[in-house]
């Protein structure tokens, strides 16, 4: 294809077949998640042997835990908004090396302050590599395979989460603790070398600056090698773009009201997945089930946001968001209320804690996918990093809000009932959102009939 014309790198990623090298960016941020979701859930793996060997209380590691959260949210609000700036190459290997080094350095803690201090340090690298993770996965992927591409590749958060806890369990006895934690260091160290020579920089990104056509043209040959460019080539993105200070744009061009939506339905929806991910085990244990039977119904909530994750990716290419995500979180709720009432019999327990991991964790790698599409290009990396940082306010409420009703003894039924609300309430934010996008696409139907919008807006 030899032209002078400019080349509309969305158009020509989208009229190709997903090619090795797509694959392969798609495969490394998985990769890179996954130990993300290693890291991430550590501390809570090793929590017990690591209290004894500290001599700690019972209760003194949550300002640890909330030290991790509290980094996890800093660093998706800061390295998603740097990497509108840097590129999305870059951030995301910094912050795989910022939690690799906090990991070894976790690893010969002797304090709760050395704790504390460490897990905020790891956090803010596994903050900051989910939004860049996300929009990278997304600007490789063609826009029929977009949605489950971006969500199978955000499931292995919960895979390496999975992984993490069989090794903890194999090794903690023979090599200690701090083993779980050289592991979650030496491996993303590791990883590091690769990311930089093989992982690309974002397409979209590149194309916002004209002094990038070279890269471009080396990238879009990787992609399909039967390609061919004009030496004096140009390339485009059809899409809004923008420059200085970027977290004001999230507010403009009629994106008010969809980023504050977005980060109410990414609150909701963080709080019931922190909630249920550190009680439903002790809540299931207090209904009447013995602990291995109470840690089984947990390890059915992970795999119903596992098989969740693959099922509603499906179902959003077929019938878009709008309507999956709904059903989605109304299924939630009544899973919800279902499990406290179910109390220990089994038959009634098992599908509702399934129903609730796709509903719960499924529901949220649908609304990364979601987010994503939300904003263009030049935000795209701040959006999705901000949305996932106000999320983890929810996160940290959700942990916190749970030891304060257990502590004021609350019913197993109400507290289950309380931490359906949230679902509910993602159901009318997402209501709330296909209102919004169709008066959106009825305003921008009728300004077309008039001939006000301007090119980039009509194509």
């Amino acid at each position: 294809m030899g032209t002078n014309q400019g080349t509309n790198i969305g158009r020509y990623i989208d009229e190709r077949p997903l090619s090795a090298f797509q694959i392969r960016v798609v495969c490394l941020c998985a990769l890179v998640v996954a130990l993300d979701g290693f890291d991430a859930q550590a501390l809570g793996f090793v929590a017990p042997a690591l209290s004894k060997d500290l001599h700690l209380a019972p209760g003194a590691l949550g300002p640890v835990f909330g030290a991790s959260l509290f980094g996890v949210m800093i660093g998706s609000l800061l390295f998603g908004a740097l990497a509108d700036y840097f590129g999305r190459k870059w951030l995301v290997i910094a912050g795989v090396l910022v939690f690799a080094l906090g990991s070894l350095a976790t690893s010969r803690a002797g304090s709760i302050s050395d704790l504390v201090m460490l897990r905020f340090l790891t956090g803010l690298g596994l903050g900051g590599v989910l939004p860049n993770a996300i929009a990278l996965t997304g600007e490789y992927s063609p826009h029929r395979r977009r949605t489950l591409l971006i969500m199978l590749m955000f499931m292995t958060v919960s895979l390496g989460s999975a992984i993490g806890g069989a090794v903890a369990a194999k090794l903690i006895t023979s090599h200690g603790w701090q083993a779980i934690f050289v592991i979650g260091g030496m491996l993303p160290l590791l990883l590091c070398p690769i990311l930089i020579a093989w992982l690309p920089e974002s397409l979209s990104l590149l194309a916002l600056d004209e002094r990038n056509s070279g890269r471009i043209r080396a990238l879009l040959v990787r992609i399909d090698p039967s390609a061919s460019f004009a030496a004096d080539a140009h390339f485009t993105i059809v899409e809004e773009s923008g420059k200085g200070f970027l977290l004001p744009q999230l507010f403009t061009n009629q994106r008010l009201v969809p980023t504050l939506l977005l980060w109410v339905m990414f609150f909701m929806n963080m709080l019931d997945i922190y909630f249920l991910n550190s009680w439903l085990p002790t809540l299931t244990h207090g209904a009447g089930l013995d602990v291995q039977a109470a840690m089984a119904v947990g390890v059915g909530f992970q795999l119903g946001g596992i098989v969740g994750t693959v099922g509603l990716g499906l179902l959003i290419e077929r019938l878009g968001f709008y309507r999956v995500l709904f059903l989605t979180y109304i299924a939630g709720f009544v899973a919800i209320v279902t499990i406290g009432l179910a109390g220990s019999v089994l038959p009634v327990l098992v599908p509702a804690v399934f129903v609730a991991g796709v509903a719960v964790i499924g529901g949220q790698i649908g609304c990364n996918a979601y987010a994503a599409r939300v904003y263009p290009t030049y935000i795209r990396a701040t959006g999705v990093g901000w949305a996932l940082g106000i999320g983890r306010f929810g996160s940290i409420l959700g942990v916190t809000v749970g030891g304060l009703m257990l502590a004021a003894q609350w019913s197993i039924p109400a507290l289950f009932k309380a931490s359906a609300v949230p679902q509910l309430c993602s159901a009318l934010v997402i209501l709330g959102l296909a209102l919004f996008g169709m008066r959106r696409g009825s305003m921008r139907s009728a300004e077309t009939q008039h001939g006000v919008l301007s090119a980039p807006e009509r194509a």
